[in-house]
């Protein structure tokens, strides 16, 4: 046996990625529509943030031999005008927290802090 197949032997290999939509989401688990037809499949997030998308947004899956995972969505209404390197993280409900270049962080929505309302 070559080296290169004993090393493919301990790796799962991704067999396709596709296009999917987001039929239905509830507990950090959705069910997407993509080639493969409708299952329940799992979300990959960054380390630290968990997000679950909407219904109907366009999911990103990829599959290996174990299983389904959405990597993410594709953004179709991009309302905020952000420059490369600056980052927004935002709701449906219109609360969005900007990240600019300029070191300035701009909240839109009402602030809690603690569970309190912040006044300002």
């Amino acid at each position: 046996m070559r080296i290169s197949e004993k090393i493919a032997n301990g790796k799962r290999s991704i067999h396709f990625c596709s296009s999917g939509t987001i039929k239905n989401s509830a507990d950090r688990r959705i069910a997407a529509s993509a080639t493969n037809g409708t299952q329940q499949i799992s979300i990959v997030s960054p380390g630290g943030m968990v997000y679950i998308p909407q219904q109907n947004d366009e999911a990103v899956v990829i599959s290996n031999d174990a299983e389904q995972l959405c990597v993410g969505v594709k953004v179709i209404n991009n309302y905020y005008d952000i420059d490369p390197g600056e980052i927004v993280l935002f709701s449906a409900g219109g609360a969005s927290v900007h990240l600019t270049n300029e070191g300035k962080v701009l909240i839109e929505g009402d602030v809690y802090i603690n569970g309190v309302k912040s006044e300002g």
